[in-house]
């Protein structure tokens, strides 16, 4: 039951405001006992992806702010006001981390409790975190979850193959709080940060090519430039390695994800390819990278299809309990997302599932290949 007085309160809106848009601009969500709502779209002054913990003493989880991205690294010493931080950008997912009535949620960045999330992070750091609630009381954890057991973004790390958190910043209430304090929070609870790739001068910030360089050798994303008191908006540079790798996954799925990946990753290639100055032999070379990243595993998928295989993205999940196992089924389903499952077996850390996110490619490739028109002009 909501309090509808309260959340007004604690919201500074309307009640009348408030109750409008619910259904609306705010969605009503349950995890287990914990009812939370969601800002779908901004409203009111909240931004999208912003939570209300609907307990005995609600709670906002403000959005993650967004971050800018560079087409150039030579403008990183224009937005930063002093020396910077340089920090490793991770191929994951974000996650809001909270402890929230002694028990640890992991939030979205769209702002959705996700059970797979919450259970696993659950498991690995509910013990180190136990006094964080009334430490840091309104601090929430951000970080990137890694590694080939996720359900959104499996990538393999050396230093995380199977799934953890790293985190990369600390958020009291709407503001970023300095990059020092974070430190001190994840030296105390014995977490994982991100790798931090240089402190920099604005003066020497020339230094940027050479990290994304070593970068782009290790295969890496990319990286975050930052100012340790977050008195700018942090800005963002992902490797060629990573636009062309992203293509290609997204690609697999063109009527889901490819026109979206598409033209921006496009644009980031044209302004490396300006500022790094590649010579002929390197742009014939990314091209034939770019081409191959955006044709061939849409046409291997269009093979599938014809041979009557499902286009799905398949997962490797691993569930500690049944009851996380089904959150997450029950999740999906609120969520309309279609999902095949299969159990796979069992580990010491829980039941092992193969997961198979069915996609809106498979449908669209069946029309095409049953009427041979193009859906799109």
């Amino acid at each position: 039951m909501i309090d509808y007085v309260s959340l007004a309160y604690l919201l500074n809106i309307d009640i009348s405001d408030l109750k409008s848009l619910i259904g609306r601009k705010l969605r009503l969500m349950k995890y287990r006992d914990l009812e939370y709502l969601v800002f779908t779209r901004e409203a009111h002054g909240y931004n999208e992806g912003t939570v209300i913990l609907i307990g005995k003493e609600p709670m906002v989880i403000y959005a993650y702010p967004s971050i800018r991205r560079l087409a150039f690294l030579e403008a990183a010493s224009k937005y930063m006001p002093s020396d910077f931080i340089v920090e490793e950008k991770m191929d994951g997912y974000n996650v809001r981390v909270v402890v929230y009535n002694g028990k640890l949620i992991g939030i979205t960045r769209g702002g959705y409790i996700c059970p797979y999330t919450t259970a696993r992070l659950s498991r690995l750091y509910m013990d180190k975190l136990r006094g964080f609630e009334q430490e840091y009381p309104d601090h929430v954890l951000v970080g990137e979850v890694v590694g080939l057991e996720n359900p959104y973004v499996p990538v393999e790390y050396p230093e995380a193959p199977r799934f953890d958190l790293f985190v990369f910043d600390l958020m009291g209430k709407d503001k970023l709080k300095p990059l020092s304090l974070r430190d001190e929070v994840v030296e105390k609870y014995s977490l994982r940060r991100v790798r931090v790739l240089g402190v920099l001068s604005k003066k020497d910030s020339w230094r940027l090519w050479e990290i994304v360089d070593e970068l782009e050798r290790d295969g890496r994303e990319g990286i975050v430039i930052k100012d340790p008191l977050h008195r700018v908006q942090p800005l963002k540079y992902t490797t060629v390695h990573t636009n062309i790798g992203d293509l290609r996954s997204g690609m697999k799925y063109p009527f889901d994800e490819g026109k979206s990946f598409l033209f921006p990753r496009i644009l980031r290639l044209i302004a490396q390819g300006y500022e790094m100055k590649w010579d002929r032999k390197r742009l014939e070379n990314i091209a034939y990278e770019l081409g191959m990243a955006i044709l061939e595993p849409a046409i291997e998928n269009l093979h599938k299809r014809a041979y009557g295989k499902l286009i799905a993205a398949e997962y490797k999940l691993v569930f500690p309990s049944e009851e996380d196992l089904s959150d997450y089924l029950e999740y999906m389903e609120t969520m309309g997302i279609d999902i095949v499952t299969s159990i796979e077996g069992t580990s010491e850390e829980g039941i092992i599932v193969r997961v198979m996110k069915l996609k809106q490619t498979h449908n669209e490739y069946g029309r095409i290949l049953e009427t041979g028109l193009s859906p799109l002009d």
